[in-house]
Parts: C-alpha cells; structure tokens; sequence
C-alpha cells in the first residue's frame, strides 16, 4: 500500500515492502524496515514523500525489538569495533616496531633486506584485506609522534596495495605497489636525522628532505625482486601531476601509476595523522583538502578510488563533530561524500551536513 511519510504514525506496526532507493546502488531504507521515529526522520530528510508499507504481523513485538536494535548505544558499539580492531592493532604495532629496527639499520648504513619488509607487510596487507575497515582508523595507532615515520611507511603501505587492489590490479603488482608504498622514505635513512624530529622545516632541511625520493631509489635500485614500476613509483612518489613536485618535476602522462597510488596514500595519511608540527584532520576533511585544494596536483581517478573505499567503510560509525555533539553515520550520498547523513545521539535528531555548512566531522570515534 502507498502510503504519504506525512501520514506516517510508528505506533501503527508498519513495515517497508520495497527498499527506498536514492541515488546510490544500496537502498536508504531497505524493505522489510519497521517505521520507526527514526526511519521518519530518514525519509524525511531525503525529501520522500510516499512509501510502499503495510501492516506487519506482530507489530508491537516487532516495533520494539527494531526499536530497540535502532538504539544508538556508543559504548557497546565502541566496545564490539575494539574488539574487532584489537587484533590487527597489535599485529600493526609489531610491524611497525620492526620496521623501525631496519630503519635505524639503514641509518646506520646498512642496505635495505626486501625478504624482511615482505615478511612485515604482506601478512599485515593480507588481513586488511579481509578486513578494510581497519584502513579508518590506522591514524590512531600512533601513540608517539616521534615514532611517525615509521608508522607512515607501514601505513603508506597498506593504503596503496588496498587503492591498487580496488583498482583491479592483479595481485602481484598490488604485493610490489604495498611494497613500494612501505619503502617509498626509505631514503629519509640517509637524511639529517636531526631534522625528522624538528617542529620548525627551514629552507636547507626542506632542500634535504626533498632528496629523499632520490636516496630511496638508489637504495632499492639493486634489488631484483621489486620491480622497475615499483622502483620508479619510489622515485615518483612526490611528483605532481601539474609537474609541481619532485625531484625531476615530471607531470601527468610521465608519472608512473604506481607513483600517483603511492602519492594520494602518502597525502591522506600525512593529513590524518598528527605530527611534531600540525594537527591531524579527519578522514572527511582530508579528502575535502585533497579534492578542493590540491585539485589539478593528484590523479582524479585514485583519489575518486580513495573516497569510494573509504566513505562507505564509515556508514555506522560513531563520530564527533565540530559542534562537540556525538553522532552516527546513517547515509552515504554519492554528490556529497564527505557530507554524510548524521544521527545525533542525544537527541536522535537526523542532519544533513551538506545542507549545514557551519558543521563538519571532526574525528571517527569507532576505534
């Protein structure tokens, strides 16, 4: 039966039978809902006037049990993704300790052992694989700033054989892009190491810092078993598409693909994360930043990737926003990806964030 959202009474025992679709492949509400208050709210802020609905049988027992399943409840919510995320962040941080060992081998002179960082982060990149979720919150791991570098490499890492993976790359190149992405500041090794830990950059350190690219590649050079795609998305990484990067200032057609993978991984997790000299933004803000003020420097296509990885990933995910309030993710719309659809927690009130450009989401909670 069509039925006005209007007319729409929770105490009535209704049930969706057919999905409310918008203008993405997964239904707003899905059929079979019940019409609760905050189904209302949903519909409403997508602006849908009628429903196809009809009594549900055992309505009350149903109304209460979809009711109570709807309950937002941040501390069970953030216990169940702890200990879902818990295994994963200890396996992380163990990688992360011994990457940081071969780095101060390296520093020390030593050349890079590529069986080593295989054995490191291909399990690592095999179980977020399975898990992609865990790319949200690789941000929060990091619990000394000073160890940032080393936690950069893993994750740069990661990110870039997850975007290669959903580029339909086989798996032998997403393994050599996780590889290159792990090693792509190898060569910081061979930098000042006076300079890694500085909260102010000077012209000269900024100079050294951009020969790093060039230090990384030389280290690997040698190594036959990463491939020459993958040495030269190495030497690449910092390259910009307009040819404002470095260190060859290369532009569009001559950066490698592995390159441009390995960039937009490096730049979203440098905004994400905090440093010795900035704050870190949010998942939403960082692809706001690296869409509208970096526009013309990245590739569209792996950032477009990026975004369509992450942005669903978050769809129930509790956050903080600006405002201070708590609220949780309910929609995903495709013209506004980084504008969600949000509940607030206190009040269950439903928001637009695209229609609130005074409010943004500051940090995802669910870790």
């Amino acid at each position: 039966m069509k039925m006005r959202v209007s007319q729409l009474k929770p105490e009535a025992g209704l049930r969706l039978i057919e999905n409310v679709n918008g203008l993405t492949k997964n239904p707003i509400v899905p059929k079979d809902t019940i019409i609760t208050n905050e189904v209302i709210d949903v519909l409403n802020a997508f602006a849908v006037k009628e429903v196809e609905a009809v009594k549900a049988d055992n309505s009350e027992k149903l109304i209460k049990k979809k009711a109570k399943n709807h309950q937002i409840d941040p501390i069970s919510e953030s216990k169940q993704n702890d200990k879902k995320l818990l295994y994963f962040q200890q396996h992380y941080q163990e990688v992360v300790k011994e990457y940081k060992k071969e780095f101060q081998r390296w520093q020390s002179g030593g050349t890079v052992d590529i069986s080593i960082i295989r054995r490191l982060v291909i399990p690592l990149f095999e179980q977020l694989e399975k898990e992609p979720i865990h790319v949200l919150f690789l941000q929060n791991y990091i619990e000394n700033v000073q160890d940032y570098i080393y936690h950069h490499a893993i994750s740069v890492g990661l990110i870039s054989g997850y975007l290669a993976k959903r580029l339909n790359m086989n798996r032998g190149e997403c393994f050599q892009v996780t590889l290159a992405g792990s090693l792509c500041d190898c060569g910081m090794a061979r930098v000042n190491p006076g300079i890694l830990n500085q909260n102010i950059i000077n012209n000269d350190d900024q100079r050294e810092i951009k020969l790093h690219p060039t230090y990384s590649y030389k280290m690997l050079q040698k190594i036959p078993s990463l491939s020459t795609s993958a040495k030269l998305a190495v030497l690449k990484h910092h390259e910009r598409i307009d040819g404002s990067g470095y260190p060859l200032k290369e532009k569009g057609k001559n950066i490698h693909l592995y390159a441009k993978i390995i960039a937009i991984a490096d730049v979203y997790h440098a905004l994400i994360c905090n440093r010795i000299y900035k704050t870190k933004v949010s998942p939403f803000r960082a692809i706001e930043i690296m869409t509208r003020e970096m526009f013309g420097k990245l590739d569209v296509s792996v950032l477009q990737t990026l975004t369509n990885c992450l942005m669903p990933l978050s769809i129930n995910m509790l956050i903080k926003l600006s405002t201070h309030q708590i609220g949780k993710i309910l929609f995903i719309d495709h013209r506004y990806p980084t504008r969600p659809v949000i509940q607030l927690v206190e009040s269950n009130e439903v928001i637009q964030l695209n229609e609130q450009n005074d409010i943004s989401i500051k940090e995802i909670l669910n870790n």
